[in-house]
C-alpha cells in the first residue's frame, strides 16, 4: 500500500478516503524507498539514528535534517551516502529544495550503490518537480533501471513520472503512466485514487483530442478515454453521470466506486463544519471584479453536491489598509479557511507579516520573490504565468527557434520577459525581440525586421484583441507559413465573425471554461453566464477564478505537500510552486474563420 504523509480528513461518511489523497496520488505519492536502508545504515548508531527517524515522523524536519547530517559526518560509504539521501529527502519533503540541493551536492556518486542510485535519481525528479523543470524530473526518471526495480520504487517512479509528464503537458503520456501504474497496485483504495487520477488527466484533453484517442488508442487507453468522454459530464448531474457511467462497456476497468469517487474529486472538499472568510471589496475599482468572482465561489458553493458545503462569510475588504485587522476578525470568527484579498498592496501587508493562522488562498500575487509566511498561498490570472505556458504549447508543437513581438511599456516587456525565459529553459533559441508602437496603424519595419531572421519558426505576439486585428494579418501577408501564438488577451471571449476571421489561424492560451462552448457542466461558461454567453466580458474568466477558488482552498495544504501535485481546475491545470504560487496549465485555443476550439499542440 502507498504511504501517504498527507493528513487525511475525512470527505463524507461514506467515503473512506480524502481529497487530500486523491491529490497526494496525482503528485505520486512520495515515498522513503525502505528495501535495502536497513544493511546500508547497520553501522551507524542504532539510537541516535532513531532519534532522527523520530523527528522526521513528528514533523521536526530542520532537525531530522541535521541528525542524518550529523550522523553522515562519522560515517563512512555507502552509510554516509544512504544518511544524506535521507536528509535530502526530509528536506523535500516540506519544500526545502535550497537545503535538499545543497545536500545532494554531497552526495558521491560514484560510490552510491545501484539502489542508491535510483534513489538518487528519484530524489532529483523530485527536486526537479518542484523548481518546476518537469522535463528535468522526466529525464531523470528515464535514467533509471526500471526492470531492476523492486515493486515499492517502480510504483513511486510511475507516480512521479505521470506527475512530472502532466506537468510537462504531456496528458497522453501520464495517462500511460497511471495505466502501468494501476498494474502495480495491490490496494484496492490505491488503485481506485490512480483511476480518479488517470481520468482526471485525461479530462485535460480538449474534446476532439478525447474523441480521436476513443476511436484510434490502442490498448486500455482507448477504453479510458470513452470513460474521460463521459467524465466531462460529471457536474451535471451525479446520480445520472454514475448510472451512465455503469452502462459504458468501458467500465470494465474501472473498480467499483469510480464514478462517486470522481464526482467527489469535482467537489468542494470541505469538512463539515468548515467556515470560510471571503475578503473582497464591494466598493472601489476592483468592486467589479471582485463581484465576478463572488458570482463564481457562489456558484461552485451551489453546485457542491457532498453535503458539506462551508459556511461563507463575505467580508469587505475595500479599505486595504484595514487587511490584517479584518484577517484577525475573521480567524476570531472561527474561519478554516481564507478566501483573498484582493488587491494586491492587500496581499504584500500579509507576505510582510508573521504566519498566518490558516490556509489562506490570496487572489493576487506579490511582487516579491521572498518566501512567504506559512499558509499564505497566491492565486492570480497572471498574464506572466500565459506568456510562459504559451511558450510549453509552442515547445510542444515540436519548434525550436521563435521570436518575439511586444509592445512598448511595462506589460510588453513583461510577457515578453516570461516567454524568452520558459522558452530558453525549455531548449529553444530565440531569434529576434521586437518592439513596436502600440498608437501605431500600420508595423511594416517591425515585423520586417522580424522576420529577418530565416529560421523563425513561430512569432509569439504579445498584443490585445484590438492589436491583434492589426498586426496578425501583416505577419501572415509577410510570411504564409509561419506559427504565431498569443495569450487571452486577443481572445475577447465571442467569437465576432465579421472581424475575427482575419484571425484565422492565430493561436493563443486561455483558460479551459472560455474554450469549451459544448460543456453542460452547471459550472461551464454557458450555463453559468445563461443569456450573457454570446455577449463579450472582459471579467468573464474571474467566474471560472472564483470557482477554483472555492475548490481549491481546503485542498491547499495536499496541493503543497507532494512535488507535482495538480487539480483539474477551470481555469487550468492547477499546481503550486515552490513559493506557495498557484500556477496554471492553460488550454490552446486557435481562431478559424468559422470560430475559436481547443486544439492539441501535438497536433499541430
Amino acid at each position: 500500500m502507498l504511504k501517504n504523509r498527507v493528513h487525511r480528513r475525512r470527505l463524507s461518511s461514506s467515503i473512506a478516503w480524502s481529497i487530500a489523497s486523491i491529490l497526494a496520488m496525482l503528485a505520486g505519492c512520495a515515498v522513503v524507498p525502505t528495501h535495502d536502508t536497513g544493511q546500508l545504515l547497520a553501522s551507524v548508531p542504532s539510537d541516535a539514528l532513531a532519534s532522527a527517524e523520530r523527528l522526521a515522523a513528528q514533523g521536526q524536519a530542520d532537525a531530522a535534517v541535521a541528525a542524518y547530517l550529523q550522523l553522515a559526518e562519522n560515517a563512512v560509504p555507502p552509510a554516509r551516502e544512504q544518511l544524506r539521501l535521507q536528509a535530502a529527502r526530509t528536506a523535500l519533503s516540506t519544500g526545502n529544495t535550497q537545503t535538499a540541493q545543497q545536500t545532494i551536492a554531497q552526495i558521491e556518486r560514484t560510490g552510491l550503490t545501484p539502489g542508491q542510485r535510483e534513489q538518487m535519481l528519484l530524489l532529483e525528479a523530485d527536486l526537479a518537480l518542484l523548481d518546476g523543470r518537469p522535463h528535468d524530473a522526466i529525464a531523470r526518471l528515464q535514467a533509471m533501471q526500471p526492470r531492476a526495480l523492486p515493486t515499492d520504487l517502480k510504483i513511486q517512479r510511475l507516480g512521479t513520472l505521470a506527475a512530472a509528464q502532466r506537468l510537462a503537458q504531456q496528458p497522453v503520456a501520464a495517462a500511460d503512466s497511471l495505466i502501468a501504474l494501476d498494474r502495480l497496485l495491490g490496494d484496492e483504495s490505491a488503485r481506485l485514487l490512480n483511476q480518479v487520477s488517470l481520468l482526471s488527466t485525461l479530462s485535460a484533453l480538449s474534446a476532439d483530442e478525447l474523441e480521436h484517442l476513443a476511436r484510434t488508442g490502442r490498448g486500455p487507453i482507448r477504453g479510458w478515454a470513452e470513460l474521460a468522454q463521459l467524465a466531462r459530464t460529471a457536474g451535471a448531474d451525479p446520480v445520472e453521470f454514475e448510472q451512465r457511467f455503469r452502462a459504458q462497456s468501458a467500465a470494465r476497468l474501472a473498480r467499483p466506486g469510480l464514478a462517486r469517487a470522481y464526482v467527489e474529486m469535482l467537489s468542494g472538499g470541505y469538512a463539515a463544519g468548515d467556515r470560510v472568510a471571503v475578503l473582497l471589496p464591494s466598493s472601489g475599482r476592483f468592486a467589479g471584479a471582485a463581484n465576478a468572482i463572488k458570482e463564481g465561489i457562489e456558484a461552485a458553493s451551489r453546485a457542491d453536491r457532498t453535503g458539506q458545503r462551508p459556511r461563507l462569510e463575505f467580508i469587505d475588504s475595500s479599505d486595504a489598509a484595514r487587511v490584517r485587522a479584518l484577517y484577525s476578525e475573521a480567524i476570531s470568527g472561527g474561519a478554516t479557511q481564507v478566501i483573498g484579498p484582493l488587491q494586491k498592496v492587500s496581499v504584500d501587508a500579509l507576505a510582510d507579516g508573521p504566519a498566518l493562522a490558516v490556509p489562506t488562498l490570496a487572489l493576487n500575487q506579490t511582487t516579491s520573490d521572498r518566501q512567504p509566511p506559512k499558509n499564505l498561498f497566491q492565486f492570480a490570472l497572471s498574464p506572466e504565468n500565459e506568456a510562459a505556458d504559451a511558450a510549453t504549447k509552442a515547445a510542444a508543437m515540436d519548434l525550436k527557434h521563435a521570436a518575439i513581438l511586444y509592445p512598448e511599456g511595462p506589460w510588453g516587456e513583461r510577457l515578453a520577459h516570461a516567454f524568452r525565459d520558459q522558452w530558453r529553459r525549455l531548449g529553444g533559441t530565440v531569434t529576434a525581440q521586437i518592439r513596436y508602437d502600440p498608437t501605431a496603424s500600420t508595423h511594416p519595419n517591425a515585423i520586417a525586421e522580424l522576420l529577418d531572421t530565416a529560421n523563425t519558426e513561430i512569432v509569439f505576439l504579445v498584443a490585445t484583441n484590438e492589436l491583434a486585428h492589426k498586426l496578425f494579418p501583416q505577419i501572415r501577408l509577410a510570411s504564409s507559413q509561419i506559427t504565431v501564438i498569443s495569450t487571452s488577451h486577443v481572445y475577447s471571449g465571442v467569437f465576432d465573425a465579421g472581424q475575427d476571421q482575419a484571425l484565422a489561424g492565430l493561436y493563443f492560451v486561455d483558460v479551459p471554461w472560455m474554450l469549451d462552448d459544448s460543456a453542460e457542466d452547471t459550472l461551464s461558461r454557458r450555463r453559468l453566464n445563461g443569456d450573457s454567453f454570446t455577449v463579450a466580458d472582459p471579467l468573464a474568466r474571474l467566474s471560472a477564478m472564483g470557482i477554483d477558488a472555492y475548490r481549491i482552498a481546503p485542498r491547499l495544504p495536499a496541493l503543497a505537500q507532494s512535488a507535482g501535485s495538480y487539480y483539474p481546475g477551470q481555469t487550468g491545470g492547477l499546481s503550486l510552486d515552490a513559493l506557495g504560487r498557484v500556477q496554471r496549465q492553460l488550454a490552446l485555443g486557435r481562431f478559424s474563420t468559422s470560430g475559436v476550439s481547443a486544439v492539441s499542440a501535438a497536433a499541430h
